[in-house]
């Protein structure tokens, strides 16, 4: 995958390089657009666990889909969009940058597009990241590490996510 350079409109610092950078360059970030889509989140588990906990998972990933659009929605500074999928959003080049467009012509400045891996029975991870839905540019991202593949460690990691995108975006 590329690899993110560059610093972005609003000075927030980048942890993890991923995602795309497929969008032309050259767009100036939109201070106007306080209007954040959020595309389903994903997960993926690698802990190799014998015990199916597919359901359980499902049921997690939906739950922390909509409890991050809910956070983000009564943030006083921003207005939420929600950009659903059949399932999890794909989150690879192709399925971001066709996430960026949805959520561009649907009159949002920003796409947050994330993901959840669990390696093992009481570690998982939370990557998230914020995109300019004019240029694709990285706004900002974030890697999290929770312990508790149960709800309450996945209700505090999509908390903490929400806070975050309300502290780094602009006001409208």
């Amino acid at each position: 995958m590329p690899v993110f350079s560059a610093a972005t409109c609003h000075r927030a610092p980048v942890l993890i390089a991923v995602l795309m950078s497929l969008a032309p360059a050259g767009a100036a970030c939109a201070a106007e657009a306080a209007r954040v889509a959020v595309a389903d989140i994903g997960f993926t588990d690698s802990s190799g666990e014998a015990r199916d906990q597919s359901r359980d998972h499902e049921a997690r990933r939906l739950s922390l889909t909509r409890e991050v659009r809910a956070d983000i929605a009564r943030a006083a500074s921003l207005d939420m969009l929600a950009l659903p999928c059949e399932g999890a959003c794909r989150l690879d080049a192709e399925g971001v940058e066709t996430l960026r467009q949805r959520a561009r012509q649907a009159g949002a400045g920003f796409l947050l597009v994330g993901s959840v891996h669990k390696m093992s029975t009481l570690v998982l991870s939370m990557r998230v990241a914020v995109l300019d839905a004019a240029n694709g540019k990285l706004v900002f991202e974030r890697l999290l590490s929770f312990r508790g593949d149960n709800d309450e460690g996945w209700r505090h990691a999509g908390a903490y996510v929400a806070r975050e995108v309300a502290e780094q975006l602009p006001p409208r």
